[in-house]
């Protein structure tokens, strides 16, 4: 059953169709344009896109997204809206984990699936810092992550070989 579905049907077509347009939106799931340092709450579990379809990201310098404080069933699955991220050492887009919403903390676990000759690697060793790599990374790229309360663990897909870490 889709989210929200069993919310939607009792509801729909009650108090003379009142909610019927708020019940078509239950099964949608938020998505949030990131193009700059970034805080995230709880309230945005959702998509995240980074970047902007057919412009070059960071051109100047990256950014970093902190996820918040762990909390069970809070997801987040990023992707690289930009064609690439500027040849600029400084232009790496960052993922951190952290324990309180800013603090890094080592809470990220998982693995990393590449369609390069690197074939990707299971992470078995908590990390904070996920970064999407610069002159590397391309349209598509993805990080997903889930929490249980105490962690966030990692599925991560990426084109070009080590084009996105987890350190």
């Amino acid at each position: 059953m889709q989210i929200g579905q069993s919310l939607k049907n009792p509801l729909k077509n009650t108090n003379g169709g009142y909610f019927d347009s708020m019940c078509d939106q239950f099964n949608f799931c938020n998505v949030t344009n990131v193009n700059a340092a970034k805080n995230l709450s709880v309230h945005e579990s959702g998509y995240i896109i980074l970047g902007v379809v057919g412009t070059q990201q960071a051109v100047g310098t990256g950014f970093n997204v902190n996820l918040p404080t762990p909390t069970r069933g809070a997801w987040y699955k990023f992707i690289l809206a930009a064609p690439s991220i500027a040849n600029n050492s400084n232009a790496a887009i960052t993922i951190t984990s952290t324990s309180d919403g800013s603090t890094a903390a080592n809470l990220i676990i998982g693995n990393l699936r590449g369609h390069g000759d690197d074939e990707g690697a299971n992470v078995v060793a908590v990390a904070d810092l996920i970064t999407i790599v610069h002159n590397k990374a391309t349209a598509g790229d993805m990080v997903e992550v889930w929490s249980d309360g105490t962690n966030w663990f990692a599925d991560i897909v990426y084109d070009v070989d080590s084009s996105i870490t987890l350190a």
